[in-house]
């Protein structure tokens, strides 16, 4: 007999089943054994049939099979466990539990079957039920000392949840699992470098132990790697757990100085190659937050998670979700959700994270009724911090430094509510370009947030914005530039504009020049590096929109034009080229009411430049479309828009010639 290349010869059928088995090629088998006929029926045909279906992770066809064992032979007990264990798998959790129930009593199942009670439970969110199960396993054994771990961890108890995790890999030796569990409670407690030394190992140890899984092909070959599927291997080995909450830890630093995004992204990239369908529930919600094909596909992935509903959904899902709407100003769509799901607001949102979304929805049709709420929860919160300094400093004066720790921990938990908030009310000023009323905000702030850096850098961007505090916001940009004079590439794009804008400004030009030097110097290293930066560019493109600004199209144009290569296209796109035509477009409408003179020489200049730009933009798309716009189906060109700049430059110099 021949399956798919697979001879199966008389006589040889069963070992060259086990064979297979043995080199975990379970699919070839499944093949195999249905196409054997009657022979698939049996007991020792369906018992091998269920074995690969749960090993190729097919539950539903796994219980299916033990389903027939359990009549076939229904005094083997261990058929019924594997039926349930199968159906825990498949997310059937009703059916599991009531099969079960029948084997409870079983003495040589007992602590298995309690085992997976529990899990069950757990997975069910049926916390004090799991609790109860747990009470009657045997006590110090590395699964029951996992499970207790998982338990505390779910109510909050991350201190108790690693210290059972730490016994549990003390008692049974070194598990990816448990690991894992040690890592993500590390991270909740916000020991990120203990989080981190745990998932490298797991990943060290996968790499070593699990050659097969091609961990970091993906960024080997630029994302064509062939995918290695689903293999059960891969779930005990605790790779993808361990790479996701790499990629968690680092989209949490939550710092806008540092692309957080590109950083997860790249530990995303350090996973098995799969492709999209057979992607976890996890890793598919971790890449719908990183997806670089834009906001709105991985607004989508959200969505198709949200609709999975429990247990596949993960519980992040709804208010990432949400905020990710709030973040691209999608109002509506975030109040539409809200309004589809009140079930998962009470259920996943807490009351802080609730009341927050709340006001930032209803700022768009009420800011004053927005500001009143979120100025009663920051008063609240700020009320709380207050209360809580004092008991730091109570707790300073006396010995006890676990006291200290955790009082520390409590106010700087409520610090992270509270700046949110502060954010936002800054945020409505803002919108309404009203800068003196967020600085305003930013100075009610001070007292509990003058040493967090987003802070920082957010009040100097308002005292940047109002056009004659160069200076004040220099004194907030400076410190940042020092906080990272190493590798001053890690600095936002924005702040090194910025600073230098505030240099010139305040005339302290040799400053500004001096930054320049340093962002061309640094660039050109990363670029030796493989690495590519646009900081300069963006710089230069600041600088220059500044001149124009100041009606200095000669030199303000030659910088912009510097900035994009002369337009040669490497850094010709929608968000460098909306400078270039505002400042083209400026310098038209100042030619055009005889407000402006260009030398020719300078005006020849921009025609060069706007060719080239014609030239090597010509299928660039001209315009940036926010995630709740719909570009069209043949958006303008940047070669298109340069070709009518171009030209109007051309009738005007024409005219003023004449």
């Amino acid at each position: 007999m021949l399956h798919q290349g697979i001879i199966l010869r008389e006589g040889q059928v069963t070992k060259t089943i086990y064979n297979l088995i043995r080199d975990k090629r379970y699919e070839d088998v499944i093949e195999c054994i249905v196409n054997l006929g009657e022979a698939a029926n049996t007991r020792a045909g369906l018992s091998t049939l269920a074995y690969c279906y749960y090993y190729a992770q097919k539950y539903e066809e796994a219980s299916t099979c033990y389903e027939q064992l359990c009549t076939l032979v229904p005094k083997v007990q261990k058929y019924k466990f594997y039926y349930a264990q199968s159906l825990y798998q498949a997310g059937i959790f009703g059916d599991a539990l009531k099969i079960l129930k029948q084997i409870v009593d079983n003495d040589e199942l007992k602590e298995q079957c309690l085992q997976l009670q529990s899990a069950i439970l757990y997975s069910s969110e049926d916390f004090a039920g799991a609790q109860s199960v747990l009470n009657q396993r045997t006590v110090g054994t590395a699964d029951t000392l996992n499970d207790e771990g998982c338990l505390l961890y779910q109510a909050d108890q991350y201190e108790s949840a690693v210290q059972r995790f730490n016994t549990a890999l003390q008692v049974g030796g070194f598990n990816p699992l448990i690991a894992y569990n040690l890592a993500l409670s590390h991270f909740r407690k916000k020991e990120k470098t203990q989080a981190i030394d745990y998932t490298a190992e797991i990943v060290e140890r996968g790499i070593r132990n699990h050659p097969e899984l091609g961990i970091g092909a993906q960024i080997d070959t630029d994302g064509s790697a062939r995918s290695v599927g689903n293999p059960i291997t891969m779930a005990l080995s605790g790779i993808t757990q361990a790479l996701n909450l790499k990629a968690a830890i680092e989209y949490s630093e939550n710092n806008d100085l540092l692309d957080t995004v590109e950083a997860a992204r790249e530990a995303l990239l350090d996973l098995p190659p799969r492709a999209e369908s057979e992607l976890d529930p996890v890793t598919l919600h971790n890449i719908a937050l990183t997806d670089p094909q834009g906001t709105v596909a991985g607004l989508r992935k959200l969505a198709f998670l949200l609709e999975l509903g429990p247990p596949a959904c993960p519980r992040e899902t709804f208010a990432n979700l949400l905020l990710i709407c709030c973040k691209h100003e999608m109002y509506e769509t975030a109040a539409d959700i809200l309004a589809e799901h009140t079930d998962l607001t009470y259920k996943y949102l807490s009351q802080y994270l609730y009341e927050l979304l709340d006001a930032l929805i209803t700022a768009q049709a009420s800011p004053e009724l927005a500001e009143k709420k979120l100025g009663v929860l920051a008063s609240s919160l700020a009320g709380k911090l207050r209360s809580l300094a004092a008991k730091v400093q109570e707790v300073r004066s006396t010995t006890d430094q676990n006291a200290l720790r955790n009082a520390l921990k409590d106010y700087e938990n409520a610090l992270e509510l509270y700046l949110p908030v502060v954010m936002a009310r800054a945020w409505i000023s803002w919108r309404d370009d009203d800068f003196i009323g967020a600085e305003r905000e930013f100075r009610s702030s001070a007292e509990f947030c003058s040493e967090n850096p987003v802070w920082r850098l957010n009040a100097g961007h308002v005292l940047f914005m109002q056009g004659d505090k160069y200076k004040e916001a220099s004194a907030f940009y400076e410190p940042i530039i020092r906080q990272h004079g190493d590798d001053i590439m890690s600095v936002s794009a924005a702040v090194l504009a910025n600073l230098c804008v505030s240099y010139i400004m305040t005339f302290q030009n040799e400053e500004a020049e001096e930054l320049m030097r340093r962002v061309e110097k640094a660039e050109e290293l990363k670029g030796n590096m493989g690495k590519q930066y646009h900081h300069l560019c963006i710089v230069n493109l600041v600088v220059g929109t500044l001149y124009c600004a100041k009606s200095n199209y000669e030199f303000g144009l030659s910088r912009i034009a510097h900035a994009l290569e002369g337009g040669s296209g490497a850094r010709l796109y929608a968000d460098t080229w909306l400078h270039v035509k505002r400042c083209i477009l400026s310098l038209l409408a100042g030619m055009a009411k005889q407000n402006i003179i260009l030398p020719n020489p300078a005006i020849q200049e921009v025609m060069n430049f706007l060719k080239s730009c014609e030239v090597n933009g010509l299928f660039t798309p001209a315009n940036v479309y926010s995630a709740s716009e719909e570009a069209p189906a043949e958006p303008l060109t940047i070669g298109l828009e340069a070709r009518k700049l171009r030209l109007l430059l051309i009738k005007l110099s024409e005219y003023e010639n004449e």
